[in-house]
């Protein structure tokens, strides 16, 4: 399927030679009489490696044919995360090197989406915010409560955030997935 290049958005599977891509950040330059141009910044979803690529306005670029399908994060085990399809209940093991930047969010049984192509799973979708307990953190200062100050937390993930100072272990937190901060 043909997609110009205005309406690329992050996250965005686009097909370049023949390879996958997943665009991670975009930047539009426009110059005072030229055209516009578009800076794609994307990663190999086979390789894992991180490319640019620099478009004209109005080039049709191809967007990959994928699917999402519904799907529960069962369990880790050693390098391997597990996930069940929900409708057909079909099991799907992901090495740790494709969902790289996402495990610090992965708890077991969270509703995620997998991200199909010719029936082979290419990703992870994960919810926006996610609520998350906090296993431990430092004391907050009992005289900065005035300023909106954060400490380091470590979550029931065993990632590590920042949290606001009143937060104590124990307690919940809703992080943005996206930005990893608390909503």
């Amino acid at each position: 399927m043909k997609i110009d290049t205005a309406k690329v958005k992050r996250w965005t599977i686009l097909k370049i030679d023949g390879k996958l891509f997943r665009v991670t950040d975009i930047s539009h330059t426009h110059m005072a009489r030229g055209g516009a141009t578009y800076n794609f910044k994307v990663k190999d979803i086979i390789a894992g490696k991180t490319n640019n690529f620099t478009y004209n306005s109005s080039t049709m670029l191809e967007e990959a044919d994928v699917r999402t399908n519904n799907a529960v994060y069962l369990y880790k085990a050693w390098n391997t995360y597990a996930f069940m399809e929900n409708d057909t209940g079909e099991m799907y093991e992901l090495d740790e090197e494709m969902i790289d930047d996402l495990t610090d969010y992965l708890k077991e049984n969270l509703d995620v989406f997998l991200m199909m192509y010719e029936w082979n799973v290419i990703g992870v979708v994960l919810p926006t915010t996610i609520e998350f307990t906090i296993e431990s953190t430092v004391p907050g200062i009992k005289w900065n409560r005035a300023q909106a100050g954060t400490k380091p937390a470590t979550i029931e993930t065993w990632a590590e955030i920042q949290v606001p100072l009143h937060k104590d272990a124990g307690d919940t937190v809703v992080v943005n997935t996206l930005t990893g901060e608390i909503s």
